[in-house]
């Protein structure tokens, strides 16, 4: 009995030896695992940490590049700012120096103006002295009765040209010695205006018979007569032919070109044999109409 409890306490004593070497596996096992753990753990963390730093290194990046290019945008903005102004600068410059020019010009067109209108108010005044002359002096050659020419009165070499003249008559300026001397003496003075080029090309119109003239009414006509050049009371317009503008006219102006256009009116006739009168009464006809031509030059 004793041996069997002796075996049994050896027996209970190898199995608690055997249950502690158990305890001991055990805890060296869940030892080396956890160890795994923290291992695997750490690697992980560090790989997330390099990421996250990756990640933050190229938004640094992106961030620089937007700044880069808000700066360049921001200097090129004060750069177009700076042209701008220096254009404005230079435009609002440019806008006072051509107001400058342009009233310095009208001043000197101002001066202009009025030494014209006081060189035309002195040849005007001149002009009516002369007119007065001349007026007294015709007076005092008219007859009592009327201003009909008589064989003691009429130019003879003048009428002895016309009577040549009547021979072959023509209306070219250089046909005869009669039509040379009224082109000198009466046409071109009565046609002699400031606007030279126009006044050539309205006795050109005239001497091929196509000149129509007529009158526009209207209130506030003061406008530049196209012949004197002078800003008047403009109630008539000529024109040179089917393509011609119309042209502008003053009184005046009208009066000297219908002068002109009724001696070639005349003239014309005589040259279709449509004149039936004497060569006297002929020629006391052209003699009036000089006259006119004379009259009108003179503003009569």
């Amino acid at each position: 009995m004793e041996q069997c409890s002796l075996v049994n306490a050896m027996l209970n004593h190898g199995n608690d030896l055997s249950d502690v070497h158990s305890l001991d596996s055990i805890d060296s096992g869940v030892m080396g695992t956890s160890e795994v753990f923290e291992h695997d753990l750490q690697s992980i963390t560090t790989e997330k940490l390099l990421n996250e730093l990756q990640r933050v290194k190229e938004d640094l990046k992106s961030k620089d590049g937007e700044i880069r290019r808000a700066n360049e945008m921001r200097e090129n903005t004060n750069r177009e700012i700076e042209d701008l102004t220096a254009s404005l600068f230079e435009s609002a410059h440019s806008m006072v120096e051509q107001a400058k020019y342009a009233q310095a010009n009208a001043e000197q067109k101002l001066k202009v103006s009025n030494q014209t209108i006081d060189a035309l108010i002195l040849e005007n005044s001149q002009l009516k002295k002369s007119v007065n002359e001349l007026k007294q002096i015709l007076n005092s050659c008219r007859s009592s009765s009327n201003m009909s020419t008589t064989n003691n009165s009429i130019d003879n070499i003048l009428f002895r040209e016309f009577i040549c003249w009547e021979e072959k008559p023509c209306i070219e300026r250089d046909s005869s010695l009669f039509i040379y001397r009224i082109y000198n003496e009466d046409i071109l003075p009565c046609l002699t205006f400031p606007n030279a080029d126009l006044s050539s090309k309205v006795l050109a119109a005239i001497e091929r018979n196509d000149v129509v003239m007529e009158a526009c009414h209207s209130k506030g006509n003061m406008k530049t007569c196209s012949l004197m050049g002078e800003i008047c009371q403009c109630d008539y317009r000529v024109r040179l032919g089917e393509d011609s503008q119309w042209w502008l006219l003053s009184r005046l102006a009208r009066n000297r070109i219908a002068a002109v256009c009724d001696f070639f009116t005349f003239i014309r006739h005589v040259q279709l044999g449509l004149v039936k009168n004497d060569a006297q009464t002929r020629f006391n006809k052209i003699i009036e109409l000089r006259k006119q031509m004379a009259f009108a030059r003179l503003g009569l």
